[in-house]
């Protein structure tokens, strides 16, 4: 699937400054704002906030680590765990951006100052969600 994305934007002509434009991990390193909702085990929920800040990066792997937050005055107000956990994240290629944690991934484009896409979450915490951080200024 991933081979057949890429030379399908390879047929493109009009826009290959935009398609071709990959983000280097080191251009994502800061702080990001996130907003995300969807289903989880079946209920809609969200949208609610974390903090997602990268620290380090290797352009040379297009990798990054960092951690995701959420406060616990969020935690209560949306009835969500508070909790610091550790992400790891990498850049295709084609500039789509992955990020794990220990319960699921992201599937991220940039676009800006603003990263688009979506979370999948497997097991008993099942869930599909959209997102959209910001990067804070």
């Amino acid at each position: 699937m991933a081979a057949g994305a890429l030379a399908l934007g390879g047929c493109s002509s009009d826009s290959d400054s935009d398609s071709d434009s990959v983000p280097t991990a080191s251009s994502l390193v800061g702080t990001w704002n996130a907003s995300q909702v969807g289903y989880g085990n079946g209920v809609l929920e969200g949208p609610y906030p974390s903090t997602f800040i990268i620290k380090k990066a290797d352009d040379a792997s297009q990798s990054f680590t960092g951690e995701r937050v959420v406060t616990p005055e969020d935690a209560k107000k949306f009835d969500i765990p508070a909790k610091s956990v550790k992400i790891d994240g990498v850049i295709t290629d084609w500039g789509e951006i992955s990020i794990v944690h220990s319960d699921g991934t992201w599937t991220l484009e940039l676009d800006d100052d603003e990263m688009n896409g979506r979370y999948l979450e497997n097991g008993s915490d099942l869930a599909a969600k959209s997102l959209t951080l910001t990067r804070e200024q």
